[in-house]
């Protein structure tokens, strides 16, 4: 009615004010919800962006459990492996809700294990009077009450017609309990990052498939690689010593009388042992890289050094040791030894008089070093001599029984293990090879 100055009067039901300021508030929310969940294809990004939209304007705290499938980038599972939750966003730090990270089993009585249950948002207008909800923890629960929690709304976060988790809105003192009409909210507010977290898992899942092809081609063509290496290496490398084989062998048959049998059985067999140890040797770098975690143990390194000095009583120089004990990393034995072998063979060939093992702790790895008191190694070469057949000029060059492939693999070997292998100087001024692996976990 227009009243005598030309003023508009409006006359309407008590409330009708409030009820329209709510209904814009709750459309600005989902407008924002739109806009801010959703933004990552991450799974608890995007569950914390939920908790995030509605706390302070609608919650004082929430909280967001998916099950460990779901993180996964799985299919969603039973939802009797109890839910993990992933976001928990409230007005302050002091709550007694359950922590990030928790593994929460909701009783079938409380609002979360209802909501599961029927697919549907469940009101708990006064939490110090829902024993379903008590029951769950009571001295948690009442503590939670002391700290001014009184309402609750949990509702199921479902995709696609299946469960994903469920999350749980909390008012507390300051804000009007939930309502009955906060319920429609909460449904369309979870529904929406519910196709979100959905989208975030698969592809979460098909980023894990793509990142395991990527694994698998990566490690094929690893082995196309090593098998090629070999091809190249073995016809090279196998060529020379054969063809002397075969000239000694004809010449021995055209010339029979002349032949001395007992030397030329002597020399054939030594040709032989090599060619042996050649093989042997590529055949272990075609292989090292291959070795599946499973066959991963830890191993003492002092007490693999022990065991592995005590057999080699024939060596010129009986190396002395310097070991610590319980010094741990994961490793395959045998290529360790093999390693340790390679590089004591090494030693014994080049130092002077002493050889010394040392195992210990350093910069956080495990390390084993062998020093000899020979010619050394300079250090434009220290990298060279690790390359398949390398040859030096040095004095350490002269070839006294090695195959030419003991260093690459060992340094191979390392590598496996996801450590390293380099030379340095020794402090007598021989060589110091160091291997460093990584400790094990257990025990660093």
């Amino acid at each position: 009615m227009t009243g005598p100055e030309g003023w508009l009067l409006a006359v309407s039901e008590p409330g009708i004010g409030r009820l329209a300021l709510r209904a814009r508030e709750r459309l600005s929310l989902l407008c924002d919800a739109g806009s801010r969940i959703g933004t990552t294809l991450e799974v608890t990004r995007t569950a914390e962006e939920l908790a995030q939209v509605a706390v302070p304007r609608f919650a004082d705290y929430v909280a967001v459990d998916l099950t460990d499938c779901v993180l996964r980038g799985d299919e969603p599972g039973s939802m009797d492996a109890g839910q993990r939750r992933v976001a928990l966003v409230g007005i302050s730090e002091g709550t007694d809700l359950h922590p990030l990270g928790s593994l929460i089993h909701p009783l079938p009585s409380t609002p979360q294990g209802r909501s599961l249950a029927t697919g549907q948002p469940v009101l708990g207008p006064v939490l110090s009077t829902t024993f379903g909800w008590l029951a769950q923890d009571p001295e948690r629960c009442r503590r939670i009450c002391e700290q001014g929690v009184h309402s609750l709304i949990a509702a199921p976060m479902r995709a696609r017609g299946v469960t994903l988790g469920v999350v749980s809105f909390y008012r507390a003192t300051g804000k009007d309990a939930f309502e009955d009409d906060d319920l429609a909210l909460v449904e369309e507010l979870v529904g929406r990052a519910a196709v979100c977290v959905d989208n975030a898992r698969r592809y979460t899942r098909e980023h894990a498939i793509s990142a395991e092809l990527e694994r698998v081609t990566a490690s094929l063509q690893q082995a196309l690689d090593r098998q090629r290496r070999f091809t190249t290496d073995a016809s090279h490398e196998l060529r020379t010593p054969l063809a002397g084989l075969r000239v000694k062998l004809e010449e021995a048959q055209l010339h029979p009388d002349e032949t001395d049998l007992a030397d030329l059985m002597e020399h054939t067999l030594e040709d032989v042992d090599r060619l042996q140890a050649i093989i042997s040797d590529l055949l272990l770098l075609a292989r090292i890289g291959a070795t599946p975690p499973a066959a991963l143990e830890p191993v003492d390194l002092a007490v693999l050094v022990e065991a592995g000095t005590a057999r080699r009583a024939g060596d010129p120089h009986p190396a002395r040791l310097d070991l610590t004990a319980g010094v741990t990393a994961d490793a395959v034995p045998e290529q360790i030894r093999r390693v340790l072998d390679n590089l004591l063979d090494n030693a014994q060939r080049h130092a002077a008089r002493d050889v010394v093992v040392t195992v210990r702790r350093a910069e956080g790895m495990a390390e084993l070093s062998v020093t000899d008191d020979g010619p050394g190694v300079p250090p434009a070469e220290r990298e060279h001599i690790f390359q398949r057949f390398a040859r030096l000029d040095t004095a350490r060059s002269r070839d006294r029984g090695g195959t030419g492939l003991g260093l690459a693999v060992a340094r191979d070997i390392a590598h496996a293990h996801h450590g390293t292998l380099h030379a340095e100087d020794a402090p007598s001024g021989g060589a110091r090879f160091v291997l460093r692996l990584p400790l094990n976990p257990r025990t660093a």
